[in-house]
This record gives C-alpha cells, sequence and structure tokens, in this order.
C-alpha cells in the first residue's frame, strides 16, 4: 500500500527533526503551512477548474518539498518509501539542484516544466517564506525574491487553467 498523508507529514517531521527556520521555530510548522495552503489550491483546481491534478500527490509532494534539499534524504529513498513517482517529481522540481543558476531562472525552469502541482506548492511555499513573522531583520533581500516570483507562478498556473487564489 502506498504512503498515506499522514505517512508522508510523518516522514517530513523525522526528516526536518531538530531543523529550525530563521527565526527559531521549527522547521515543520513551515511545512505544515505550505501543505495547507497547497493542498487548498489543488483541490480547487480539481474540483472547481476540473484540472488533471491529483490533491493528495500535491499533499504529500507539500509536506517533502524541501526533504531533498535539506536533508540527507534522496528521491531514490521516496520511491524506494513506496511515494508515487508523480510525487518524487514535484519535490526534485521544487529542490535546487547542483547547478549553477539563479532563483528566477530556478522559477522559470520549475514555470517552463508545466507542472501545476509543483507551482501551487512554490507559490504556496513563497507566499509562506514572504511572510513578516518569518523574516529577521536582514531578511529583505529573500522577502523580495519570493514576492517577484510569486506573480510569475500565479501567472503560470493561471495558464494553465488555475484561477484559485
Amino acid at each position: 500500500m502506498p504512503p498515506s498523508n499522514s505517512d508522508a507529514h510523518q516522514f517530513a517531521a523525522q526528516a526536518h527533526a531538530g531543523q529550525v527556520d530563521k527565526a527559531g521555530k521549527p522547521y515543520i510548522r513551515h511545512v505544515n503551512r505550505v501543505a495547507g495552503a497547497a493542498s487548498g489550491r489543488a483541490t480547487h483546481a480539481f474540483e472547481k477548474d476540473g484540472l488533471s491534478i491529483n490533491p493528495d500527490h500535491v499533499l504529500q509532494a507539500a509536506y517533502l518539498h524541501d526533504v531533498l534539499e535539506d536533508t540527507p534524504t534522496t528521491a531514490g529513498d521516496l520511491l524506494t518509501a513506496g511515494y508515487a513517482p508523480q510525487v518524487v517529481k514535484m519535490v526534485q522540481l521544487l529542490s535546487k539542484t547542483d547547478e549553477e543558476m539563479s532563483y528566477a531562472e530556478r522559477i522559470g525552469t520549475l514555470i517552463r516544466s508545466g507542472n501545476i502541482g509543483a507551482i501551487l506548492i512554490k507559490l504556496s511555499d513563497n507566499e509562506d517564506n514572504a511572510r513578516a513573522d518569518r523574516q529577521l531583520p536582514t531578511g529583505a533581500g529573500l522577502t523580495a525574491r519570493y514576492a517577484a516570483s510569486m506573480p510569475r507562478l500565479r501567472d503560470a498556473a493561471i495558464a494553465l487553467g488555475y484561477t484559485g487564489p
């Protein structure tokens, strides 16, 4: 039986155990907020927009969105754990690679993938990262970077048929 949404949350909680965000809060709180927002968006895309998207896959990928980047976990580990290839693909699209590229270029690569689930997760991730209560006084550059990417991500989602927030 494939992992459940709860299993994905548990996997992320274990992988990020002991990690904190820029403000010193447990990192899993960020993961949970991103997953909640992305799940709502994916459900809207499926139910209201009729898009070919699996809200459970999006939720699982949202829980796992930083495990390849911030933990020793590999894509192979996720596949071995039974996650659907579509989930692993979204997580890979959301993860930095060894290839040298700017943040704006990474967003462009994600948009060009046409993967609506990954785009909705990244939009949710950037919204959470740009929250004022998550920023340190020195974080203005990061906030600007996230703010600049959000219209691009929204436009990409709209171009794919998404009508939600």
